[in-house]
C-alpha cells in the first residue's frame, strides 16, 4: 500500500510523507510562538497560544488523508482534492477538547485554530464565508468513508508544551459531527465578536488580544508550512545593532555649514542624553530635513535593543519608510555602517515589491529558499515599506501576515510618518499602541513635521522649536492668485533665463501638467539658441521605474560634477520625500502644506548656499475647458482648504516660520478630519470581517482600485523580457522561457538596467534560474513567475483603467497588458525630444 503523502516529489525525487509534514509543521509553529514568550502580554497565555499553533500545524493538512487527495497527489485528476475545510473541522474538534474548559478569551482558541487552518491556502475572509454550511456539509460528505484509516494512528508530541495529539482520540467525534453543529458554533462566535466590536471602545476589550492571537497563529502556521516543504532553516535570533559603530560612522561624515553642523551636533547630544533616561516603549524624533535622522534613528534603535536584550532576547530592528527611493538610501547607509554579512556577521535586507532575493554567502543558490528568507524578514535589520509593515497586521493576505511573528519584541523605526494618510491615523495609531502594550514592540517615530497623532509620544529632543526657527535655508514665495496654466507657460522662459547656471526644480501636480511643462521647455531648447545649454530632465509616474532611477542618478551626478551646469528637472510629486536632490531653487504647483514642505527639503538641503527661493503658484487647467485647479485632481479638498487658511494673507514665508505654520495646519486638520473610515477599519479587523477590511485601498488611495498595471516595452531589455513572458504565458513553454532568461543573464549590457535597478548581478539570477531548471510543469512555471516578477515590475506603470481604450494595448496573456515601445514613447520623453500630442486622460 502506498504511503500517505502531503506533497509530490521535489527535485530530489522524494515525496513528503503526510505524518512528517504535519508533525514538522506543528512543532515549528509552536516553537515560533514559544520564542516570543517573553515579549507577549496577551490575555491569552503564551503557552496556550503555542498549543494553538501546534494544533493548527498538526491538523492543517489532515484532509489530505482523503482517498481523493491521495489519488490526485499520485497523478490523478484531482476531483474533490480540496482539503482545507475538512481539515479545519478536525482542527476545531481537537482544539475544543484542549481549550474548552479554559477561561475567556483562551477558550475561544478553537475558533482561531479552525479559522487559520481553513484559510491556509487563501485570503482571509468573513467567518460566514469560511464556515458556510453547504460547503462544510459537502466536504463532510466527501470525507466520510474516504479518510484513510492510517491517519487515525498518527500521534504527534511537542515536548516543550508537554502535549501529545493522538488522532484516534478525536475519531468518534469527527465521524459524528454535522455541518449544522459547526456552523452554529461559528455563527454564535461571529455574533459575539461583532457585539463586542460595536462597543464604544472595542480596542480596550479582549478583542485585540484574540485578534493578535489569530495573526500569530496564522503567521506561525503559514511560515512553518512553507518552511517545512522547502526545508528552510529555523529562524535565528537577530544580531543586535552596535550603537557605537553607528555613532562613529555618523561623526566621520563630512560637516555641513557651521550653523547647520551646530544643530546636528546639538541633536546628537540630546539623543545620547535621552538614552540614559528611564526607558519607554515609544519615542519621537522631530527634526528638520537634512540633519541626518537616518543615522540618529539607527543609533536610537540600537540603544533600545540593548536596553531590552536581557529581558526579551535578540529581536530584529525594522526600519519602515513610505517611498522606494528613500528605502534605497536608508539601505545604502545601513550597509555602509554594517558591511556585508561576512565582515560583521550582521545582515541587512531591503524588502518591497521590487526586491530581489539573494542567497546567503555560504549557501548554494536556491531561489525558493532565498525568496522565503527575504519575505520572512530573516535578517538583523529589515528596511521595508509602510505597506509591508502595516499590511502584516491589517490585511487579508497571508503573504503579509506571515511575517507578523517577527514583530513581538522588535524595534520599529518609522520614518516620514507624516505621510501616513490622516484619515487612517486612528486605526494605525491604535494598532501601533496595542503592539507596544501587548507584544512588547518598541517604536521610534521620525518626522520633520510632527503630525497630530504624535502629540502624546515623548520627544527625544526637549525643545524642537529652536531647531526649526534657527534655519534659513529656504523661503516660500506665495503667488496664490489662480493663473491659467497656458499663461504661466508663456512667462516661464523669461523667468528661467534669469536663472541661467542654476539648478531649478519644477514640480507639477499631474502627469499631464508636468509633461506640458517639459514639452514647452523642450521646444524652447530646440528653437531658441539661448536655451541650448539647458540640461532638461523629466520625472513622473509615466516613466518606468528603471528609467526613473537612471535619470535621478544622472541628475545627481551632473549636479555634483558640474557646479556651473544649467539644470532644470520637471517632475510630479514623485520627487517629494525621498529623491535625494539638492537644487538651488524650486517651483511648486499648490498642494497641501506637508507637500510644500517636502519640496523645500529638495532645495539647499544642508544650508551650504545662500537662501533658496521656492515659488508656489496655483495653476488652472485651461486646456480642457473645466477651468479647474490641478491640485483638485489629486488632493482631498479638505487638506487644500486647511493649507489655504493657514497661508491666507501671506506672500513670503521664511523657514523660521515653517514650524508655527505647521502647528496651525495640524490644528486645522484636527478640526476638519473625520475618523469614520478609520474606526470602521478597526471594527472590521476586531470582528474578523476581513472582506470589509479595506485598509489597503484606503492606505494607497481609492483611485488605485481604478488603475491597472501595464508592462512597458521601454527599451531592448524590456523587449527581451516580453519575449520571455510570451514564451512562459502565451506559448506555455516554461523551459523555453527559462532558456531565454539565461540568455538575458549572459547578454552583458542588455541585463545592465536590471542589475542597476534591482541591485542584483546577472550571475545570481542565472544561478537561481539553473536551480529552477531541476523542476518541471507547474512548479517550474510558478517558480519562474516569481523569479521574473521584480524584473517585469521594473518596467511597469499604472494607468487609469477607464482610459486603456485610448491606447493601443497588447495582451501577452489575460491580465498581462503591455504597451509597445512606440506607444510608450507617447507617454514619456527624454531630453531634447519635443512632446508628441498628450492624451487628454493623463491627469
Amino acid at each position: 500500500m502506498r504511503e500517505l503523502i502531503s506533497h509530490p516529489p521535489d527535485a530530489s525525487g522524494r515525496p513528503i510523507r503526510l505524518y512528517d509534514h504535519l508533525s514538522d509543521t506543528g512543532r515549528r509553529a509552536a516553537a515560533l510562538i514559544l520564542r516570543l514568550k517573553s515579549a507577549l502580554n496577551l490575555a491569552v497565555p503564551a503557552d496556550d497560544l503555542a498549543k494553538a499553533a501546534f494544533i493548527a500545524g498538526c491538523t492543517h493538512d489532515f484532509g489530505k488523508a482523503k482517498r481523493q487527495f491521495q489519488a490526485y497527489i499520485h497523478g490523478g485528476k484531482g476531483k474533490h482534492k480540496d482539503h482545507a475545510v475538512i481539515s479545519s473541522v478536525f482542527a476545531f474538534i481537537v482544539a475544543s477538547q484542549v481549550f474548552g474548559q479554559k477561561p475567556q478569551p483562551t477558550r475561544l482558541l478553537p475558533f482561531v485554530c479552525a479559522y487559520a487552518v481553513n484559510r491556509h491556502h487563501g485570503l482571509l475572509c468573513n467567518l460566514e464565508e469560511a464556515f458556510e454550511e453547504a460547503s462544510i456539509e459537502h466536504q463532510i460528505a466527501v470525507a466520510r468513508g474516504n479518510i484513510d484509516k492510517r491517519v487515525w494512528e498518527f500521534e504527534i508530541r511537542c515536548e516543550p508544551l508537554d502535549l501529545t495529539l493522538r488522532f484516534s482520540d478525536y475519531r468518534k467525534q469527527f465521524e459524528k459531527i454535522t455541518a449544522q453543529q459547526i456552523t452554529e458554533c461559528f455563527r454564535q462566535f461571529s455574533q459575539l465578536l461583532r457585539q463586542k466590536a460595536d462597543e464604544a471602545d472595542p480596542s480596550e476589550s479582549w478583542l485585540v488580544d484574540l485578534y493578535f492571537a489569530l495573526l500569530l497563529v496564522v503567521s506561525a502556521l503559514t511560515e512553518a508550512d512553507v518552511a517545512c516543504v522547502i526545508q528552510a532553516p529555523e529562524p535565528k535570533q537577530a544580531v543586535l545593532l552596535d550603537p557605537e559603530r553607528i555613532r562613529q560612522y555618523a561623526f566621520a561624515q563630512p560637516q555641513a555649514s557651521p550653523s547647520f553642523q551646530e544643530l546636528r551636533e546639538h541633536a546628537w547630544e540630546e539623543i545620547q542624553r535621552a538614552i540614559k533616561e528611564p526607558d519607554t516603549s515609544a519615542f519621537r524624533l522631530t527634526l528638520p530635513t537634512g540633519l541626518g535622522k537616518t543615522l540618529m534613528g539607527l543609533y536610537l534603535s540600537a540603544a533600545v535593543q540593548r536596553q531590552h536584550e536581557d529581558r526579551q532576547g535578540s529581536k530584529p530592528a525594522i526600519y519602515a519608510l513610505p517611498y522606494l527611493s528613500i528605502i534605497e538610501q536608508a539601505t545604502d547607509v545601513a550597509r555602509r555602517v554594517f558591511p556585508p554579512e561576512g565582515e560583521t556577521g550582521f545582515r541587512v535586507i531591503q524588502h518591497h515589491s521590487l526586491s530581489f532575493p539573494e542567497s546567503k554567502s555560504d549557501e548554494e543558490a536556491n531561489f525558493e529558499k532565498a525568496r522565503f528568507s527575504l519575505e520572512d524578514w530573516d535578517a538583523d535589520l529589515v528596511v521595508t515599506t509602510f505597506d509591508q509593515l502595516f499590511y502584516s497586521f491589517l490585511s487579508q493576505d497571508r503573504g503579509f501576515i506571515r511575517r507578523f511573528f517577527r514583530l513581538p519584541g522588535a524595534v520599529l523605526l518609522l520614518d516620514e510618518v507624516q505621510t501616513i494618510p490622516a484619515r487612517l491615523i486612528p486605526a494605525v495609531g491604535t494598532f501601533l499602541e496595542k503592539l507596544r502594550e501587548k507584544l512588547g514592540v518598541r517604536i521610534l517615530y521620525m518626522t520633520a513635521t510632527h503630525p497630530p497623532f504624535l502629540r502624546d509620544i515623548p520627544g527625544i529632543v526637549r525643545d524642537e522649536k529652536p531647531y526649526f526657527e534657527s534655519l534659513a535655508r529656504t523661503r516660500l514665495h506665495l503667488e496664490l492668485e489662480p493663473i491659467p496654466f497656458s499663461e504661466y507657460l508663456s512667462r516661464l522662459g523669461d523667468w528661467l533665463l534669469q536663472r541661467k547656471g542654476r539648478k531649478v526644480l519644477l514640480v507639477a501636480n499631474t502627469i499631464r501638467s508636468a509633461r506640458d511643462l517639459f514639452a514647452h521647455l523642450s521646444q524652447l531648447k530646440e528653437e531658441e539658441a539661448e536655451f541650448r545649454e539647458l540640461r532638461l530632465f523629466h520625472l513622473s509616474g509615466s516613466v518606468v521605474p528603471v528609467e526613473r532611477l537612471r535619470r535621478i542618478k544622472e541628475i545627481r551626478t551632473l549636479i555634483e560634477s558640474d557646479p556651473g551646469a544649467w539644470v532644470c528637472v520637471v517632475s510630479t510629486q514623485c520627487v517629494e520625500a525621498g529623491v535625494d536632490l539638492d537644487m538651488d531653487e524650486a517651483v511648486r504647483d499648490f498642494a497641501p502644506w506637508d507637500s510644500l514642505l517636502q519640496i523645500c527639503g529638495r532645495v539647499n538641503r544642508f544650508g551650504k548656499r545662500e537662501m533658496a527661493d521656492v515659488w508656489i503658484h496655483r495653476w488652472v487647467d485651461d486646456e480642457t475647458g473645466q477651468q479647474r485647479e490641478f491640485h483638485g485632481y489629486i488632493y482631498d479638498s479638505l487638506f487644500s482648504a486647511a493649507t489655504s487658511d493657514v497661508l491666507a494673507g501671506r506672500t513670503v514665508v521664511e523657514e523660521s516660520e515653517y514650524w508655527e505654520i505647521q502647528q496651525q495646519y495640524v490644528h486645522e486638520l484636527e478640526q476638519r478630519l473625520s475618523s469614520a473610515a478609520s474606526q470602521e477599519i478597526l471594527r472590521s479587523a476586531l470582528a474578523w470581517k476581513f472582506d470589509e477590511l479595506n485598509f489597503q485601498k484606503l492606505f494607497r488611495g481609492e483611485e488605485r482600485a481604478w488603475k491597472v498595471s501595464v508592462f512597458c516595452v521601454a527599451d531592448e531589455t524590456a523587449e527581451f523580457l516580453k519575449e520571455i513572458a510570451c514564451e512562459l504565458w502565451s506559448s506555455h513553454d516554461p523551459p523555453g522561457a527559462l532558456k531565454l532568461l539565461c540568455e538575458l543573464c549572459d547578454s552583458g549590457e542588455l541585463f545592465r538596467p536590471l542589475e542597476n535597478f534591482l541591485r542584483v548581478e546577472a550571475l545570481v539570477v542565472k544561478q537561481h534560474a539553473c536551480h529552477l531548471a531541476r523542476e518541471s510543469g507547474r512548479r517550474l512555471k510558478f517558480g519562474l513567475s516569481r523569479l521574473l516578477r521584480p524584473m517585469f515590475q521594473a518596467y511597469t506603470i499604472s494607468i487609469p483603467i477607464r482610459r486603456l481604450s485610448d491606447l493601443s494595448v497588447g495582451q501577452i496573456t489575460e491580465g498581462f497588458p503591455y504597451l509597445s515601445r512606440a506607444v510608450y514613447r507617447t507617454l514619456d520623453v527624454g531630453e531634447g525630444e519635443v512632446e508628441s500630442p498628450v492624451p487628454d486622460w493623463i491627469i
